[in-house]
């Protein structure tokens, strides 16, 4: 058997190169090795509650991208107001906290501001480019001073990556981490207000079903679909695959969104130093635990950043403060979420911690206000910008394309992106097999 396109995997990216190819009648097959396309991109509904594996709330930079989705999912995603805080030395301050530092301390006021103030005056008169920073411990300093680093932007990071800042590149950062001016920081000191500053003020999230009813939307129709079946290994020298089931199967292209190192690990005819260079990509992975409780909405906060090591978790919050409709009436839902590299922690360890936790901050009364609790692991879920993470994925993605394979989607490019960066990467390899770089209207 031969496809002339195979699709290896049935996330955004996936179904997005699907979706467009299906939309020009050009015959592909794709393989999902879950029953459930979406990959991460999935929903979990457990007593009247709905859970995303993590936060997954959809925001465009690009105007046809939103277009392409709102076509396919129609007027069921409504647009919300992003409400961060930090919690840190006792009390929430507006996100992002290089910006708004109102309700501090006064000293830790003080010292943040002066901080960056000093920081501002050496770029202008040194003429110091943090963006040449070689490390994003370098950058944070360059940029915001040794107060906002030290209090907020060290610890919070280190939290996060469970990786050394010293050796963590700034190639990820783009429109994830906001540089406020002058003018903001000095304003922020002293008045609290929300501020919009950020790619994520706003965002799409429908009022049922989750945001499972994206890639329920893009699937739907879809013929060549085949669920519960993925890849086991790759042959590029015969451009085949065998499948999970048992099937090996030809291809012309292929388009893959599996990890980048384990598209590595399936492939066979790799040269021994690419297959070498892949052992050192690295990502960190999330643990989230979602608790459904009985009682009002305890906070009204979308999500919270917590940089202190006091909490185990580096960041929480409430998608029912957003969106009412993801938790049954009188009932709300909050979530907790924790990092880690390496071996999976002990959930019920995890567990017990944020129970402490969110009882110490207010967030919920005693576990018998939780009658809903769904733990989710997402092993790999941030690729982790080392010294070496450009040149080896460069690299490997160009081999693979040599050989008729596209690799997409935030793991398959191995990169920090968005669920829309991942269903234009899986619509722009359909146009490159189409032959045509237009991008649908």
């Amino acid at each position: 058997m031969k496809a002339e396109t195979l699709i290896a995997g049935g996330g955004l990216a996936g179904l997005s190169c699907a979706r467009e190819l299906h939309r020009a009648s050009r015959p592909y097959l794709l393989v999902e090795k879950e029953k459930e396309p979406g990959g991460l991109c999935r929903t979990v509904f457990d007593k009247g509650f709905t859970y995303d594996y993590t936060g997954h709330f959809l925001h465009f930079q690009n105007d046809r991208m939103k277009k392409w989705v709102l076509q396919l999912v129609g007027n069921r995603l409504k647009t919300r107001r992003r409400h961060a805080v930090i919690y840190s030395q006792g009390t929430y301050t507006e996100y992002p906290y290089q910006e708004n530092n109102a309700g501090l301390p006064s000293g830790a006021v003080r010292e943040n501001v002066l901080g960056y103030l000093e920081a501002a005056l050496h770029r202008r008169f040194s003429g110091m480019d943090p963006s040449r920073a070689a490390d994003f411990k370098t950058w944070c300093l360059q940029a915001f001073g040794p107060g906002l680093s030290r209090r907020f932007m060290f610890p919070y990071n280190e939290k996060l990556w469970k990786f050394p800042l010293s050796k963590l590149t700034t190639h990820w950062m783009g429109r994830f981490v906001p540089s406020p001016r002058v003018l903001e920081v000095l304003r922020g000191a002293f008045t609290r207000q929300s501020s919009a500053s950020g790619y994520n003020a706003t965002f799409l999230y429908p009022d049922q079903g989750g945001i499972s009813i994206l890639p329920r939307a893009i699937a739907q129709g879809l013929p060549g679909l085949w669920r519960g079946v993925g890849l086991k290994k790759l042959d590029l020298a015969r451009r085949k695959v065998l499948l999970t089931s048992g099937l090996e199967i030809g291809f012309d292209r292929l388009v893959s969104s599996l990890p980048l190192p384990q598209l590595v690990a399936l492939t066979s005819g790799l040269p021994t130093a690419l297959a070498r260079s892949a052992r050192n990509l690295k990502a960190t992975s999330i643990y989230n635990i979602n608790l459904g409780l009985k009682g009002r909405q305890p906070v009204p906060y979308s999500w919270v950043y917590f940089p202190e090591k006091e909490f185990g978790f580096h960041r929480a919050g409430s998608v029912s403060a957003c969106v009412p409709s993801v938790a049954p009436r009188g009932h709300a839902s909050v979530y907790v979420e924790f990092s880690y590299r390496g071996t999976r922690p002990d959930g019920r360890a995890l567990g017990r911690h944020a129970v402490q936790k969110l009882k110490q901050l207010g967030w919920i009364k005693g576990e018998s206000q939780v009658v809903s609790r769904v733990d989710l692991n997402l092993p790999g879920a941030y690729v982790v910008y080392d010294s070496q993470r450009d040149e080896t994925v460069a690299a490997l993605l160009d081999h693979f394309r040599k050989k008729g394979v596209d690799s997409v989607g935030r793991y398959g490019r191995w990169e920090y992106g968005s669920m829309e960066s991942a269903m234009k990467q899986g619509i722009e390899a359909a146009h490159q097999i189409l032959g045509s770089k237009s991008f649908p209207g």
